[in-house]
């Protein structure tokens, strides 16, 4: 599959070349399991390769010792930076659980089957994850909670919502 954004590093951490990365989904224990990650500074560039050497894992960000950054020079020049991972290096989702890069671009319909959008983005919130879908002219703000989410459905592209009232106003 290839690389998928994990997170982004948010800033430095201390003074010998250390980053906090900060993932966007909340399994931050993937990064436990992942020997090497990617950075990229922009979307020109070719992204970097870096072994990771040390990780110490909080409650909502990592930081992380990357084999040849030594110095809080090399690091701020990581900061802002995407994290990418190679979808292969993941562990295997459970039943109902999804990553990220797996729910953008599927399209959703409501239980009528009439068309809302694609969803193009996700955003974390402390108690629930939002997706966001976009049509032509609009842009919806989905909570992905059960009593909205009915069906996810990879091989289909496919994602059936009940709209509650409001919802798609």
């Amino acid at each position: 599959m290839g690389l998928i954004p994990f997170g982004r590093v948010s800033k430095i951490h201390g003074l010998s070349g250390e980053v906090r990365i900060f993932p966007f989904s909340r399994k931050l224990e993937n990064l436990s399991r992942i020997g090497r990650i990617f950075i990229q500074k922009n979307r020109e560039e070719k992204p970097l390769e870096f072994k990771i050497a040390r990780r110490r894992l909080e409650k909502h960000s990592a930081i992380v010792e990357l084999e040849g950054i030594k110095s809080v020079d090399a690091a701020e020049e990581l900061q802002g930076c995407i994290v990418l991972v190679e979808a292969s290096d993941l562990p295997e989702t459970e039943e109902n659980e999804y990553y990220w890069f797996q729910l953008i671009g599927l399209r959703v319909y409501t239980t009528e089957d009439k068309y809302v959008g694609k969803v193009e983005d996700l955003i974390e919130r402390v108690s629930q994850t939002l997706l966001i879908v976009k049509d032509e002219s609009k842009e919806h703000l989905i909570p992905m909670i059960n009593t909205i989410v009915r069906e996810i459905n990879l091989e289909d592209s496919r994602i059936v919502i009940f709209p509650l009232k409001g919802l798609l106003d």
